[in-house]
């Protein structure tokens, strides 16, 4: 599976190792947190154990790439993290899950949810939006106390048929969340642009290890590298989505 991550957006490691999660720490932080760090050894590996296990739990979920964006629109800061991963799940026929998710998600988040399909190169994809709250515990808040935060959050399913992919049915999830409702429209447009770009490789006539019929005493040729994603291809559903968030 590949697809195209929108400008602006930073990789987190999935999977890391210890050296990778310090690695990937030293290059984000800033010179004057590094030597605040560096006086106290025991707060950074700390925070190296909190990243690695963060990575190693966004691998173990499923994720192929998780990432966070921090900006400004209109001189305002805002942050937003997006993330990728497929599970294995046998699903059946791709359009009745697709609409089957729509109605399990809306039905059971209220009022402020709300979904479509969107028929796409690679199949129906189901899209649902919506804002819920995120619970700041006390210790964590500078004020010392617990703080409710309105997060805006969209989440697409793209159900992968058997053989698309790999020899299984599975579900492609797309999650975005950003605590800056006002900014949905710019947001929009990058996970538009993400959903758009999903290509998967093509699944290989033959089992591995086998020849084709015929064709015992030919070299196989190898595959050929999937194509990148066409940057001029019409949008999901022929125009660009405002609906994935509301």
């Amino acid at each position: 599976m590949q697809f195209t991550v929108p400008a602006g957006f930073v990789a987190m490691p999935v999977g890391a190792s210890t050296g990778e999660a310090e690695e990937a720490i030293t290059a984000r932080i800033s010179k004057e947190a590094r030597q605040t760090l560096d006086s106290d050894p025991r707060a950074f590996q700390n925070l190296v154990e909190d990243v690695q296990k963060v990575s190693q739990a966004l691998e173990r979920s499923g994720a192929l790439y998780a990432g966070t964006c921090v900006r400004t629109y209109d001189g305002e800061l805002s942050f937003g993290t997006p993330l990728v991963s497929v599970t294995p799940f046998e699903f059946g026929d791709a359009t009745v899950a697709a609409n089957g998710i729509i109605r399990s998600l809306t039905a059971g988040r209220g009022d402020s949810w709300t979904g479509s399909v969107f028929d796409t190169p690679n199949g129906p994809m189901a899209v649902v939006s919506g804002v819920k709250s995120l619970q700041i515990p006390a210790e964590a808040y500078s004020s010392g106390e617990e703080l409710e935060v309105p997060v805006a959050e969209m989440q697409a399913f793209l159900p992968v048929p058997k053989g698309a992919e790999c020899q299984q049915q599975c579900l492609v999830c797309i999650n975005f969340t950003t605590p800056r409702e006002d900014h949905w429209d710019e947001y929009c447009d990058d996970m538009a642009d993400l959903m758009r770009s999903i290509t998967f490789d093509e699944p290989s006539p033959n089992p591995p290890g086998t020849r084709p019929r015929g064709a015992e005493g030919e070299e196989r040729a190898p595959s050929s590298t999937p194509a990148e994603p066409d940057a001029t291809a019409p949008p999901i559903g022929g125009e660009r989505p405002r609906t994935p968030f509301g």
